[in-house]
């Protein structure tokens, strides 16, 4: 059912994944990784590829500089010397060109020459900055919204375990502003939410308010007014810029920029263990290396222990924490306007199992709440309705400190008409539905081609990272979660009430409200539940960090606990059934509150009167449902 063109894309993209996979236990993909995702700091990919073809230096010079530009990064993000050193191991090629020499002292010595640059240079820094005190007087009048980019490289399918090596990726700043597209017409209501929806366990809109000129979605207000922090960081200004939003720092950074930011946020590779659920090797703590272990078991089966790569049409980068996926590109009926789409999940196994997609019984069920297509004579698919506009500026406005959610208001940067929701049901191709969600609309191929990042949002899907129209493929942003336990990364691409999706950074889809919720794994139930904490531990310093407050904090994202996925449970659906939840008062008096991980543990506390809805209404469903695919279980 799809073009040959696209099969073959899905061959190339998943070709060398299980070949990554081996090599990373003899040690081989540790070089591999050192020599071609070693981030670099104010260098486009551009600029980097220029320079690898050009480069004559011999390969050990090559490498001690990369050591050096690695070195550099880890000391700017304050990395403890002991912990550069080990990180530096795994990715060096030290041993290789030097065999009989003292690791300990090389690194020792660049760590010593860095920390020398750094200081220099900081030093020249300020000798400038206060020579030019009075001319950054007058600047200072002019208001501005800076605009970040993610410069991204090639993906690199390496290895789970040598991500290690390169958990603090750079990511280059853009101040490029766009203009904003002309939105859809009929696009949907944005509604209003206030603290009272929060009456009975439901997270339902309490009013709802027409779009403004036909699509650009309304600000979804949570509150009266907004604290000194939220009323300055609104995101009021009327350039839409391009790049990603959100601060690598750990919550440094004042959450009024990063929510103003369009794009996805932060990769699921944060800068402390409260925002990065990369399981260590190993090796840890052992008395050998990790060339030494076997294969995780499951290579053997994938119901154990070990890396399982989950969305298999897609090749995972886990350096950047992202995806890459086929892109299509449909039409819709009558007017031919362009349908770019991707394709996660399906309810039909075999189909599955040929295109490397999620198997999900549940989405038989998600019929009400889909949109129909059928296909072309050329294997194409066209839409019967259901657009999306992507104009929309997204913006956020966070509580008070410490209890940033709700949101004091939220307008979603993407919203989605009436008809539109991302699950499909192909009518002349045996009703099968799939999970199709739009990532950009009526738009030609050269409005939308940004292979190497710096992407337009007024255009494309907030959580994609880099788009290339002329080899049909997108790259996505990879989220932080877990499953019963297990560190898992999901894509979020869609939501059914606005104030979710601006949250999480995806498109308001309206028809997704048909989806009956409550139900879970009952006859008939399209969908599984999603636990979202309200008011979990802050700080990505934090290990147990968790919660919408700490996203609205510090723009990481909350570390959701999922339900069943494949490999774990046959119960899982993209459709995920918000189930909100805070911690008691007492609890957090005596200490109690901490990271959850899996479903039961929670409804044991629930049970054990540690968590309540929010507000203290009584546990259950929030009302509200977000598309979040499954794309890896990390172990």
């Amino acid at each position: 059912m799809i073009e040959s063109k696209q099969r073959k894309e899905k061959s190339v993209l998943g070709s060398s994944r299980t070949k990554a996979f081996r090599l990373i236990r003899t040690g081989s993909a540790l070089l591999l990784f050192a020599g071609s995702a070693t981030p670099f700091y104010g260098q486009s990919p551009e600029a980097l590829k220029t320079a690898d073809k050009k480069s004559q230096l011999p390969p050990q010079e090559q490498s001690v500089q990369r050591d050096q530009a690695y070195v550099r990064q880890l000391l700017q993000r304050g990395t403890a010397d002991a912990k550069i050193e080990s990180v530096l191991q795994l990715s060096s090629r030290f041993a290789s060109f030097n065999p009989s020499g003292d690791f300990h002292a090389y690194s020792l010595n660049l760590i010593a020459k860095e920390k020398a640059a750094l200081k220099k240079q900081k030093q020249t820094q300020q000798a400038g900055a206060a020579s030019q005190a009075p001319v950054a007087a007058v600047v200072s009048d002019i208001s501005s919204v800076p605009a970040s980019a993610i410069a991204l490289a090639p993906s690199n399918p390496v290895g789970i375990s040598s991500v290690k090596s390169s958990q603090e990726s750079s990511r280059d700043n853009s101040t490029e502003a766009v203009t904003t597209s002309a939105p859809e017409n009929n696009q949907a209501a944005v509604s209003n939410s206030s603290p009272a929806a929060f009456g009975g366990g439901l997270f339902l809109p309490a009013a709802s308010t027409p779009s403004t000129g036909g699509g650009a979605a309304q600000n979804t207000s949570v509150g009266a007014s907004s604290s000194s922090k939220g009323a300055a960081g609104s995101g009021g200004s009327s350039d839409h810029h391009s790049g990603s939003g959100g601060s690598s720092d750990g919550g440094s950074n004042n959450s009024n920029t990063f929510n103003s930011d369009q794009g996805p946020g932060p990769g699921p590779i944060g800068p402390g263990p409260g925002c990065n659920l990369f399981p260590a090797p190993p090796s840890v703590g052992a008395a050998v290396p990790l060339s030494y272990f076997g294969p995780s078991p499951s290579e053997t089966n994938p119901s154990l222990v070990g890396p399982v790569q989950l969305l298999k049409s897609g090749t995972v980068d886990a350096a950047r924490g992202t995806i890459t996926l086929p892109l299509y590109l449909g039409h819709m009926k009558g007017n031919k306007k362009n349908v770019w789409y991707i394709l996660t999940d399906v309810d039909d196994p075999n189909v599955a199992a040929e295109l490397g997609l999620n198997f999900s019984a549940k989405l038989t069920f998600a019929s009400n709440a889909a949109r129909t297509a059928n296909l072309a004579a050329d294997g194409t698919l066209v839409f019967d309705k259901g657009t999306v506009d992507f104009s929309p500026i997204r913006s956020i406005v966070p509580g008070p400190a410490g209890a940033e959610f709700p949101p004091v208001s939220a307008q979603p940067g993407a919203v989605g008409d009436a008809d539109y929701s991302p699950f499909v049901q192909v009518v002349n191709a045996g009703g099968v539905i799939y999970n199709a969600s739009i990532v950009a609309f009526n738009v030609d191929a050269s409005q939308i081609n940004f292979p190497d990042g710096n992407v337009d949002y007024t255009k494309v899907h907030d959580e994609v990272v880099a788009i290339d129209p002329i080899n049909q493929t997108v790259t996505i942003n990879l989220i932080n979660g877990f499953s019963f336990g297990r560190p898992v990364w999901y894509i979020s691409m869609d939501t059914s009430i606005p104030l979710g999706a601006a949250i999480e950074h995806n498109t308001f889809a309206p028809l997704m409200a048909q989806l009956h919720l409550g139900g879970d794994d009952s006859f008939s139930s399209p969908i599984e539940r999603i636990f979202i904490s309200t008011n979990g531990a802050e700080s990505c310093n934090n290990p147990q960090r968790q919660g919408l407050s700490a996203d609205l904090a510090d723009g990481h994202r909350p570390n959701n606990v999922l339900g069943g996925i494949p490999t774990i449970a046959l119960d899982y659906s993209p459709a995920w059934d918000a189930q909100l939840f805070e911690w008691t008062k007492d609890a957090i008096d005596n200490g109690f509150r901490g990271q959850v991980r899996e479903e039961f543990q929670i409804l044991t506390f629930v049970q054990d009167g540690l968590i309540t809805g929010p507000g203290g209404a009584p546990f259950g469903s929030s009302g509200f449902s977000i598309n979040c695919p499954i794309a890896q279980r990390l172990d």
